[in-house]
C-alpha cells in the first residue's frame, strides 16, 4: 500500500474501495484499498483528483470534509440508481450499473418509466412491463379533463376519505396501496398502476413497509448463458426460468411476456379499484380480487367506541384521516417524498406536519480546557487569553450576547473559563463556578424559570439553560461550556465562536471584520471590559522548551482517543485528532494530574451527539480514582501531594491571609 496523499484535498487513494458506504465501486474487484483520512477544510468540498488515480473519480463521488473526516457519497446521477437493482452488470470505469432494457432499438436504464399511446412502460433490470393505468374518481360528479394524470376524470375538491391532498403531493389508500391520488391545479386525480414484473423468483421478493410493489431481496450478477448453435440472440431469465429469444411465456394470470434479445417484454393487466374494505383473493384462473357480496348495507361505523354516521370524517393524525362508507371506515394517508439532505442540513419532523423536511442544523460551539474552541462551523483553535471576551452574539438583530471570563489561575500562560453570561434584553444570567447561577445579580436555586425568557435546570451533572429565542447553554461549572443556537441565526453571529455560515475557514474574523490566521490577535480583538477584566498582563504565549519526560507523559495520557475501546465506535464518526492535540497541550502546560480530562470530556460529549456514547472511559483515562504511579513519579521532594490536584480546581490554590507570622525567638549572646 502506498503512503497516503498529504495534500490539502487528499481524498486520493484511500477513499475509493470498501470504505465508502453505498459506493458504486465494486469492492470485490477494486484494486485501491485504504482507510478513511482526516481533513481540515471542515464543511467544504473535497476534490477527488490526483495524478496517481487511473481516472477522474470526481464524477462518481461527492465528498466533503465532515467532523474531521472526508465523507463521500455516490454520485447516483452519473452512475445511475443502484437501489433495489435486481441484476448488476459488470463495472465499467468507476460505476457499477443495473441491467437496462432494449425496446424498439432504444436502450432504457433500469427504474425508468415512459408513456406511449396511453400505456405506461417501465424497465426493471432487463424486464419491461407494459400496463394501462386504471382511473378512479372518488366523487359523485367527476369531470373529464385532458392533460392531467393520465387524462383521468378529476374531482373539483382535493379531498379523499377526509384527507386533504396538498398541491403536488401524493395520497395513498391502505386498501389500494397502488392507487395514487394527486392534487393538480386544484383538481383531484387518482390513478392505479400495475406493479412491474421482477426478474427474481417470488421467494426472493419482499414488500417494503408502506410500499405498493415488491422488490428483489438480493441482486444477481448478469448471467451469460451459452446459446445453442451460436445464435447471436440473448436469452431472458425470470426467477429460475430460462426463456429463449422470441419465446412467449406467462408469469401469472395477469401477465404475458415475450423474450426479445435479452429483454423480457411483459404486458400486465391492471386490476380495477375496489371500494370494499376486505377483498376476496382472485378465483382460480382469474387475475383480479373481488369484493364480497353485501347482504345488508350499514349506515354507521363504530371505531374505538365512537359512532360515525355514513359520510362522517375524522382525523387520526397529521398524515392520516378516515371517512365512513356504508358502515366501513376508509382511510387515506399522505405519502411523504424520499429526501436526501445536504451535509449541513438534517431531516426533522416539524410539529403539526405530516412529512419531515430538510432544515439547517443547529450550530454548536464548544469551549473546554486551557481554553480550546470549536466554532459553530467546526473550526478548532486554542486561545489562552485571561480576560473577558465576547463568545457569541447576534450581530444583526442584537437579540442576545454571550460573554465569558477567563481566569489565569495564578499561572504565566494557562487559563480557564470561569464564568459565562447570557444577556437577552434586560435579563442577565450568570453561570459561575460550581454551577452557581445568578439572574440579574441575584443567586437562584435550580430548577428556575424566567417567564418568557429561559428555563434553567441541572442535567447529568451540568447546568442546562434553555432560552425561548433558540439559544441553549450547557455548563459544568468547571470550564466546559457548550453553546447551541437555532439555525435561524445562520450567518448572523460574531465572536470567538465564529459567524455560523457553514464555512470554517473564515471564522477567525476580528471585531472590525478582518480575517486573521493569528489566534492571539483574533481572540484579543473580542476582548470586552478593558484591562481591569484581565487576571494577568496580556502577552502572547511563547513556546517554552519542556522536559522530555513531561512530553512522554502527556502523550501517554492522551493516547486513549485512538486506543481505548470506549472510543472505538466514535472514532469512525468524529475525528479525535484535534481533541488529542488539545489533551496533550493541556497535559504539558498544567502541573496537575487531571488537566487532560477536559479534552476527553469534550470528545465524549461530541460522541454522544453522534450516537456513539463512550462507556466507562473516566477510570480508563485516569479521570477518576487514583492517578497512575508513573504520573506521580519523581515528586518526592515537591512538598505534600493532594489527591487529584488540578489547577482546574480553585480550591487547590493557596489562600493569602493577613495573619502575621511569629518571628523566631532572639538569640542571646552572653
Amino acid at each position: 500500500m502506498r503512503a497516503p496523499c498529504r495534500t490539502a484535498y487528499a481524498a486520493c487513494l484511500l477513499l475509493l474501495a470498501g470504505i465508502i458506504s453505498n459506493s458504486p465501486v465494486d469492492a470485490s474487484s477494486a484494486v485501491i484499498k485504504g482507510v478513511r483520512i482526516p481533513c481540515s477544510n471542515e464543511g467544504e468540498p473535497v476534490r477527488l483528483q490526483d495524478t496517481r488515480l487511473e481516472q477522474d473519480w470526481s464524477s462518481c463521488f461527492r465528498c466533503i470534509c465532515k467532523n474531521g473526516f472526508v465523507d463521500c457519497r455516490s454520485g447516483a446521477e452519473e452512475c445511475g440508481q443502484m437501489d433495489d437493482c435486481a441484476v448488476v452488470m459488470p463495472r465499467e470505469g468507476c460505476c457499477t450499473k443495473c441491467k437496462g432494457c432494449w425496446y424498439n432499438g432504444t436502450e432504457h436504464a433500469s427504474h425508468t418509466e415512459w408513456n406511449d399511446d396511453g400505456k405506461v412502460f417501465r424497465c426493471e433490470a432487463g424486464v419491461i412491463t407494459i400496463s394501462r393505468p386504471e382511473c378512479y374518481a372518488p366523487c359523485d360528479r367527476p369531470k373529464q379533463q385532458r392533460h392531467t394524470h393520465n387524462n383521468c376524470p378529476v374531482c373539483d375538491e382535493c379531498v379523499i376519505n377526509g384527507q386533504r391532498v396538498w398541491e403536488g403531493r401524493d395520497v395513498r389508500i391502505p386498501e389500494e396501496p397502488c392507487l395514487s391520488c394527486r392534487c393538480l391545479h386544484g383538481s383531484l386525480s387518482c390513478v392505479k398502476r400495475a406493479c412491474p414484473v421482477l426478474p427474481c423468483a417470488r421467494s426472493q421478493q419482499h414488500m417494503p413497509l408502506g410500499e405498493c410493489c415488491p422488490r428483489c431481496l438480493h441482486p444477481n450478477s448478469d448471467k451469460l448463458l451459452p446459446n445453442p448453435g451460436n445464435v447471436p440472440w440473448k436469452p431472458c431469465i425470470i426467477g429460475k426460468e430460462f426463456h429463449a429469444h422470441l419465446r412467449p411465456f406467462r408469469v401469472d394470470p395477469c401477465t404475458d411476456c415475450t423474450c426479445m434479445n435479452g429483454t423480457a417484454v411483459c404486458s400486465r393487466h391492471t386490476c380495477p379499484v375496489l371500494t370494499c374494505a376486505k377483498a376476496l383473493p382472485p378465483a382460480p384462473g382469474k387475475c383480479c380480487p373481488e369484493c364480497p357480496q353485501i347482504e345488508e348495507a350499514k349506515t354507521a361505523c363504530v371505531i374505538g367506541g365512537k359512532i360515525y354516521q355514513d359520510g362522517d370524517t375524522w382525523q387520526l393524525d397529521a398524515c392520516k384521516s378516515c371517512e365512513c362508507h356504508s358502515g366501513e371506515p376508509r382511510c387515506a394517508m399522505e405519502r411523504c417524498p424520499t429526501l436526501t439532505c445536504p451535509p449541513d442540513q438534517t431531516l426533522r419532523q416539524m410539529p403539526g406536519q405530516c412529512c419531515p423536511k430538510c432544515v439547517d442544523m443547529d450550530g454548536i460551539c464548544t469551549v473546554f480546557g486551557d481554553p480550546h474552541y470549536k466554532t459553530f462551523d467546526g473550526k478548532f483553535y486554542s486561545f489562552q487569553g485571561s480576560c473577558k471576551y465576547q463568545l457569541a452574539s447576534d450581530c444583526v438583530n442584537g437579540t442576545f450576547s454571550i460573554r465569558i471570563s477567563n481566569d489565569a489561575r495564578n499561572t504565566s500562560h494557562s487559563s480557564w473559563t470561569r464564568t459565562a453570561t447570557l444577556r437577552i434584553g434586560p435579563t442577565k444570567i450568570n453561570m459561575g463556578k460550581k454551577m452557581r447561577i445568578k439572574v440579574n445579580g441575584r443567586r437562584v436555586t435550580l430548577p428556575h424559570k424566567i417567564n418568557g425568557v429561559a428555563e434553567i435546570a441541572k442535567s447529568n451533572g451540568s447546568v442546562l439553560l434553555k432560552s425561548e429565542i433558540g439559544v441553549q447553554l450547557l455548563w459544568d461549572g468547571d470550564g466546559f461550556l457548550e453553546v447551541t443556537v437555532s439555525s435561524a441565526y445562520k450567518g448572523k453571529l460574531c465572536g470567538l465562536c465564529g459567524n455560523f455560515n457553514s464555512v470554517a475557514r473564515d471564522d477567525m474574523r476580528t471585531r472590525d471584520g478582518k480575517h486573521l490566521n493569528d489566534t492571539w490577535k483574533f481572540g484579543s480583538s473580542w476582548r470586552v471590559g478593558g484591562t481591569r477584566a484581565c487576571t494577568r498582563r496580556q502577552k502572547q504565549r511563547m513556546n517554552v522548551p519542556l522536559r522530555q519526560s513531561k512530553i512522554v507523559k502527556a502523550r501517554r495520557l492522551c493516547r486513549g482517543f485512538v486506543r481505548y475501546e470506549s472510543f472505538m465506535e466514535c472514532t469512525t464518526k468524529v475525528n479525535p485528532h484535534h481533541y488529542q492535540e488539545a489533551c496533550e497541550l493541556d497535559a504539558r502546560s498544567c502541573s496537575g494530574t487531571r488537566c487532560h480530562c477536559a479534552a476527553y470530556r469534550a470528545y465524549a460529549r461530541e460522541c454522544t451527539r453522534f450516537g456513539a456514547e463512550p462507556k466507562n472511559w473516566t477510570h480508563t483515562a485516569w479521570c477518576e480514582g487514583a492517578a497512575p504511579p508513573w504520573l506521580s513519579r519523581n515528586r518526592k521532594n515537591r512538598g505534600p501531594k493532594t489527591k487529584g490536584t488540578n489547577l482546574m480546581d480553585l480550591g487547590n490554590i493557596p489562600k493569602f491571609t493577613n495573619k502575621k507570622v511569629r518571628p523566631p525567638p532572639p538569640i542571646l549572646h552572653l
